[in-house]
């Protein structure tokens, strides 16, 4: 796919957010503090509002892995807010992780898909 994202400014905020949540991603399995899904739901919003609303194949061609994160990550915060305790018990956890990879895998195919990677 060729993407060009010279003055095309909904692009690069779109790559923008790629990278932001590849950093959250990170985070959260570096640190494993869950209240970095907050920045990661406003990322992941602003990524749908653009994605979503775009006709120009750079956002088409991405369809199936932007459903990956969107969905992987609305699965995360449907285990948050049914959790009664502060900790994750070992099934919450291993499906976080498994959501969050999910996630990460999505994101490098569509960076690679965009030649970034």
């Amino acid at each position: 796919m060729a993407t060009d994202l010279v003055g095309n400014e909904k692009l690069q905020r779109f790559i923008r957010l790629l990278s932001d949540l590849n950093h959250e991603i990170a985070e959260v399995f570096s640190t494993g503090r869950t209240e970095i899904f907050g920045r990661m739901n406003d990322t992941v919003l602003e990524m749908y509002s653009i994605q979503h609303t775009g006709e120009e194949e750079a956002y088409t061609a991405i369809e199936e892995d932007c459903q990956i994160i969107y969905k992987n990550f609305n699965a995360i915060a449907a285990m948050l807010n049914s959790n009664e305790s502060l900790f994750f018990d070992n099934a919450t956890n291993r499906a976080v992780k498994k959501f969050l990879e999910n996630m990460f895998g999505a994101l490098l195919r569509i960076l690679e898909a965009y030649g970034l990677v």
